[in-house]
């Protein structure tokens, strides 16, 4: 094997090695799926921008019960990750004849084979053809191992298939089980996190009325707002999950107060309003509750400068807290109280446009978000009516 190719077989080796430090380093701030993993991953080790490599990956599968199994084939064009194939099933003889590789990898040249080409082409599985659209040259197949055991199999290089490849291959094929392991464990480190994270949010309801209903429904007022603005998905999903820590404050301020049957007086409207600084305080600093202190701290904002805690105005309020405000009022008015009784959709939707003794539309909301009210005010109606739920798309 030339030097050349040897330096471009490390070099990809070095990419893999670079692509696994940087993916642990920030493991613990983000959110990934498998497929993101493989994308980057596949890029680094595929043919293309003056790199030796394979014209096409496919990473196959096993399913659970040894039936068989599935693939997706890979290729890069104009240097961008192309998926050029639908998931497609395998039959078992196909995944038996992978299981043979176990912990081996497999390097084969068609040129080196008794056969001719057109005989070469019969090892390959139908749908492995057709996605190749041309003659397969040669080939690089080792083992996958992880939750779900499968292969990588790579198919022509543009020279001959040689060893270097092959460990070039294993690696990655070490990366891709090792970080499904860590994603797998961050999803279950996630899910734990959100049930505590729901499971203090209704703590801090408790004591009012309508437990748990009311932090649920904004959160889904939330994200319809959000998605309706054009935000990001990213953020959509951190918004309308977050929404439900808007008053976490509230366990520190005593029931005498909170459910008190009437108008605060204002030693108790004092207390009251350091509910926001208390929310922002027990979220902490952690970067992944970082909108929903945003939202605990400015929810009670208003767009004039009038709210509290700080008399934030404007685009200085965040946006997260600008749309956590006008979900929050929504229910408020429309949810019965001790102190008051519930209101109609429609009654809300006058105060919202014409205002009221409390509600000053134009002085309270942020007009984008106001404006994105009225265009989905029936999902709003809905959602309080428990009819429909807020599912980004």
């Amino acid at each position: 094997m030339s030097l050349d190719l040897c330096v471009m077989s490390l070099q990809q080796m070095q990419d893999l090695l670079w692509l696994t430090e940087n993916t642990l380093k920030s493991i613990c701030c983000r959110k990934f799926t498998n497929d993101e993993i493989y994308a980057d991953a596949l890029r680094k080790v595929l043919g293309g921008q003056g790199r030796r490599g394979p014209a096409n990956i496919f990473i196959l599968f096993e399913d659970s019960a040894g039936q068989g199994g599935s693939g997706r084939g890979f290729h890069l064009q104009s240097g961008s990750l192309v998926e050029a194939s639908e998931r497609f099933r395998l039959d078992p003889a196909t995944i038996a004849a992978l299981s043979h590789l176990k912990d081996e990898v497999l390097v084969s040249n068609g040129a080196d084979t008794a056969g001719d080409l057109d005989e070469y082409q019969t090892n390959f599985h139908p749908l492995i053809r057709e996605f190749v659209g041309g003659s397969i040259r040669n080939f690089v197949a080792c083992r996958l191992s992880g939750s779900l055991p499968g292969a990588l199999l790579a198919l022509n290089y543009p020279n001959k298939a040689t060893d270097y490849d092959g460990s070039v291959l294993v690696s990655l094929g070490v990366m891709l089980s090792s970080l499904e392991a860590l994603s797998m464990s961050v999803r279950e480190t996630e899910l734990a996190f959100k049930y505590t994270i729901e499971a203090l949010a209704r703590a801090c309801e408790a004591a009012e009325e309508d437990t748990g209903a009311h932090i649920t429904r904004v959160n889904r007022y939330a994200g319809a707002l959000a998605a309706n603005m054009g935000l990001s998905l990213d953020l959509v999903e951190e918004i309308s999950f977050a929404a439900q820590m808007h008053d976490v404050g509230k366990i520190k301020v005593p029931n005498a107060i909170l459910l008190k049957g009437g108008p605060l007086d204002d030693d108790e409207n004092r207390v009251m309003q350091l509910h926001p600084v208390y929310g922002e305080r027990i979220l902490g600093d952690s970067p992944r509750l970082r909108i929903a202190r945003e939202i605990a701290i400015s929810h009670h904002e208003n767009w004039d400068g009038s709210g509290y805690p700080f008399g934030l105005a404007g685009d200085k309020i965040p946006l997260s807290g600008r749309i956590v405000k006008l979900a929050d009022v929504y229910d408020a008015l429309r949810s019965r109280r001790s102190y008051k009784n519930a209101l109609s959709h429609q009654e809300v939707l006058t105060i919202f446009k014409e205002g009221d003794a409390r509600v000053v539309p134009a002085k309270h909301f942020d007009p984008e978000v106001l404006a994105t009210f009225f265009n989905i005010e029936q999902l709003f109606a809905h959602i309080y009516e428990g009819n429909t739920a807020y599912i980004p798309t």
